[in-house]
């Protein structure tokens, strides 16, 4: 006899990224995890009688889904073709310049102030739920899910929070070592413990690094702006400044990052700005060997600022350093709600 056909319901939130994706489907008795990148997809169970908790945590999350890179693609082309086709419409720039900033400060403020982060909980695992990720998403999440798991554990009765006050939730941080006698002339470890416990502090959101870092990025989006017309050979060795500043910056959280002094939202700053980088780096060089076709001598910096093409990928590039920008100053001032304890180690 053929086993029955599990029927699956998806349920509220999709992440989809450029390479990653996530979502949850709900099935008879468990909620299934999905998780893919491109080729490859790993599935998880956490069954409704075993889930313990789930909780919702407010946090920045600074994530460009397929979608909002369709529409920042869907811009560019209209913008470029404005300067083609629109030559004489001057409302049309200032229109679609103004939609730019509203689009960019909506994603910040919703990226900042209505994100979180939803993990799951069961006697064996703890497991982030990457699908949920904002706020409503996570509202309608919970009214799908709650009333089911009600449904198979029942209801607990009376005041819930002075009941589950002394229970652990999820998995045991403690592990079971085998005890060792203490050397004579020393302290004994307590019960439950294994050796000495060094303390290290929690990792922070920024650093002296990451502040002058950021502050770069908004030196280089006002010089592009603020430049736009007037290239020169000085503004270009300034650039070049900056963009050392912005390296040696981003080494510097790399380390900082990689020994746990800085929490992973810089990190991913730094990455995002070595990607816009390199890629204003790449298109600047095309725009300058057009310019320099048939001569061996370095390019012309006002004949540069005199390409529509040249021009725009400043204003893009700059659009893109503000961007960058500020959220680095959402990342260094908001405090994350998600859980980061302060590590330990045991010798």
């Amino acid at each position: 006899m053929a086993p029955e056909r599990v029927r699956y319901r998806k349920l509220p939130g999709h992440r989809r990224g450029i390479l990653r994706g996530s979502s949850l489907w709900l099935g008879s008795d468990h909620l299934l995890s999905v998780k893919s990148l491109r080729f490859r997809e790993e599935y998880k169970r956490f069954h409704l009688r075993d889930v313990e908790a789930i909780i919702v945590a407010r946090a920045p999350r600074f994530h460009l889904s397929t979608r909002a890179i369709g529409i920042a693609l869907l811009w560019l082309a209209v913008n470029v073709s404005t300067g083609s086709v629109w030559l004489g419409l001057g409302w049309a720039s200032t229109a679609l310049r103004s939609a730019a900033v509203a689009l960019v400060f909506a994603w910040v403020y919703v990226s900042s102030a209505r994100s979180c982060r939803c993990r799951i909980y069961t006697a064996v695992s703890s497991d982030d739920l990457p699908s949920i990720y904002r706020t409503w998403t996570a509202r309608k999440f919970l009214a799908e899910v709650e009333p089911r798991i009600a449904q198979v554990q029942g209801v607990l009765e009376g005041n819930w929070a002075e009941a589950i006050e002394n229970r652990d939730i999820g998995p045991s941080t403690t592990p079971a070592m085998p005890a060792t006698p203490a050397a004579p002339g020393t302290t004994p470890p307590l019960p439950g413990s294994y050796g000495p416990i060094l303390s290290l502090p929690a990792a922070r959101s920024r650093t002296t690094a990451s502040d002058i870092f950021v502050a770069s990025l908004f030196a280089d989006a006002l010089l592009n702006y603020f430049t736009l017309h007037s290239l020169t050979r000085t503004v270009q060795w300034i650039w070049y400044g900056l963009a050392f500043v912005q390296v040696g910056g981003a080494v510097l959280i790399f380390l900082q990052h990689h020994r746990g002094i800085l929490k992973a939202g810089m990190q991913k700053l730094a990455i995002a700005t070595l990607i816009v980088m390199g890629g204003a780096y790449y298109l600047r060089q095309v725009m300058a060997g057009i310019s320099n076709a048939t001569r061996a001598a370095l390019p012309d910096p006002s004949v540069l600022a005199s390409m529509p093409g040249y021009i725009l990928i400043r204003e893009v590039h700059a659009a893109l350093c503000l961007v960058l920008g500020v959220v680095g100053i959402a990342v260094a001032l908001m405090a994350s709600d998600d859980v980061e304890q302060p590590r330990s180690i045991t010798g």
